[in-house]
């Protein structure tokens, strides 16, 4: 049994899912399989996919039985695939680092936490990825509190490293309509709020690919399902009351928080 199993949801993503793959089929930590979850694309992507895993006897292609509108029904039938210590999460549009699954699996190791991500870089579709060299001490990381995590979702899910225990113990991510683009935050939510430790490696190991029609392009959109998602754990601790007088300044921490984010990435 392989130490890690990487789960990539795959919906009409022919253009990128190649890259994709390839990106996972170099890391320099080997003991991994691959579970890509084909949610009935309609383009070439099932071809492609196919044609990677005859190559390669560590990735295994599935196909979800119909459907799901979104990405959290893929990811949990990926899961249920699997069977590894650890879980790696990708999407069919990103790009790891050769050192990505490397680094993090010293950091598990050395730090015990059930969930560890780490910093991604934006690119636009077409740019060159640029290299990021692997880091040659101890790599920096920060510990993300589930108060933290109130503020803004930290964690970017293709850079996810995950404890199965942990993900077994919060459940399945959330297939409804309203979770579509958030079910990730949600899932951090209930892991932290469980007491599940979460780290952040200070180190870039994800290329984040940048599309207009992402299902995450729009800012209100997204504010908006975070702020229910937000508003579902304090319900779960019993202060669904007192998140409905609140909800205003998580809204405008919200905000404020995102902007802050993404003033500093322009600046790396």
């Amino acid at each position: 049994m392989p130490r890690i199993s990487v789960v990539v949801p795959v919906y009409n993503a022919e253009k990128y899912i190649g890259e994709t793959l390839d990106g996972i089929a170099a890391q320099r930590f080997a003991d991994f399989d691959v579970h890509i979850v084909d949610d009935c694309s309609t383009d070439g992507s099932a071809a492609i996919v196919q044609a990677f895993c005859a190559r390669d006897s560590r990735f295994h292609y599935h196909r979800s039985p119909s459907n799901f509108g979104g990405p959290a029904g893929p990811r949990n039938l990926g899961i249920a695939a699997s069977s590894s210590e650890f879980v790696a999460f990708c999407d069919a549009d990103d790009v790891w680092v050769a050192h990505k699954l490397e680094v993090q699996l010293a950091v598990a190791e050395a730090t015990g936490a059930e969930v560890i991500s780490a910093v991604i870089r934006d690119f636009a579709d077409g740019d060159p990825l640029p290299r990021f060299p692997r880091p040659h001490a101890d790599v920096p990381w920060t510990a993300i509190s589930h108060r933290r995590l109130l503020l803004k979702n930290w964690i970017a899910l293709s850079s996810v490293l995950a404890r199965r225990s942990a993900l077994d113990a919060a459940g399945p991510f959330n297939p409804a309509k309203n979770h579509v683009a958030v079910e990730d935050f949600d899932m951090w939510l209930r892991i932290t709020g469980m007491g599940g430790r979460v780290v952040r490696v200070g180190v870039p190991l994800v290329h984040y690919r940048k599309l207009p029609t992402s299902i995450s392009a729009s800012k209100s959109m997204m504010i908006r399902k975070a702020l229910n998602v937000i508003g579902e754990d304090y319900g779960r601790r019993g202060r669904a009351g007192l998140f409905r007088v609140i909800r205003p300044l998580h809204w405008f921490l919200y905000v404020a928080t995102s902007a802050w984010m993404r003033a500093v990435r322009r600046e790396l």
